[in-house]
């Protein structure tokens, strides 16, 4: 087990100096157990650069078995120690306009319930936290919409408008159409569930936006914004909060781009904990009665 850890700290930072800080070990302790778990395969797990290493084909094809492996032992740990009280590490990933808006007063409350768990949440796009998921990096995420992945079980929490997000100086859409030419497009980079829709609109009514920029913060994008650089799509509820302290007006689109669920997942195949499974219930119970937004 030891060996596999090490493994995959090379494997995700890159350099045996840094995986040896990640694991707590020194780096001649590291390239000893990478030589000899490539003496036991019989297969070079690594290309050595001055850079650092990079997996080979190999190493890559053993990389998800051994994520695997320590999932599981950890897995199994945590069914025998669960007593049915939330303890212990309990992973979550949002796409920030969640974290923003849905999320405060359901971990406060969840802080408040079970304090003896130790909480972390990673934000980013639907697409990132996708692969966090399957990869064992978290243990369950916010994310946009459905998905044909049988590794997911996916369960939808609550319904957001979606809504086109311009400076005040817009005061309809079909004003804002008749500009959109001179508009940029501001959102998040590429695996964003929201920017997906929007191009999706934009080709729908053929509209071509002038470019379009990536920005790394939800702050960032309403700032720009604001000042008149350009429009974004986000979910009503969010329009409306910084309509209060920004020049900023929303307007509703079609139905079809508006209406989007917001999904818990998880992978399918993975035991749930005490801890996740009082975090969906804490979930559904926050917003089932909850107008929809």
């Amino acid at each position: 087990m030891r060996q596999l850890k090490i493994f995959c700290a090379v494997a995700e930072q890159g350099s045996f100096t840094a995986a040896a800080n990640t694991v707590h070990t020194v780096q001649s302790n590291v390239t000893m157990r990478v030589k000899e778990l490539e003496a036991e395969l019989s297969q070079q797990l690594f290309i050595r650069q001055k850079s650092g290493v990079v997996l080979t084909s190999a190493g890559q094809t053993f990389l998800g078995y051994a994520r695997r492996i320590l999932q599981l032992t950890d897995e199994s740990r945590s069914a025998l120690q669960d007593t049915g009280t939330p303890t212990g590490l309990l992973r979550l990933g949002s796409m920030e306009t969640t974290a923003a808006i849905r999320l405060p007063q359901v971990l406060t409350k969840y802080r408040e319930k079970y304090p003896e768990v130790q909480l972390s949440l990673l934000t980013g796009t639907t697409a990132e936290l996708i692969k966090a998921v399957e990869s064992h990096r978290i243990d369950g995420a916010f994310v946009g919409g459905f998905h044909q992945n049988l590794a997911l079980e996916q369960e939808e929490v609550f319904h957001e408008e979606l809504v086109l997000v311009s400076s005040s100086d817009f005061d309809s859409l079909e004003v804002l159409i008749e500009n959109m030419p001179q508009q940029t497009v501001l959102v998040f980079r590429t695996g964003c569930f929201y920017r997906s829709t929007l191009e999706n609109w934009f080709y729908q009514v053929g509209l071509v936006p002038n470019q379009i920029m990536e920005l790394g913060t939800l702050d960032g994008i309403i700032s720009c914004v604001a000042a008149g650089m350009g429009v974004t799509l986000l979910p009503k509820a969010i329009a409306e909060n910084y309509a209060m302290r920004h020049p900023i007006r929303h307007h509703a689109l079609p139905s079809e781009f508006s209406k989007v669920a917001t999904v818990f997942i998880r992978r399918s195949d993975t035991l749930a904990t005490s801890a996740l499974k009082v975090f969906i219930d804490l979930t559904q119970e926050q917003y089932r009665h909850a107008p929809t937004a």
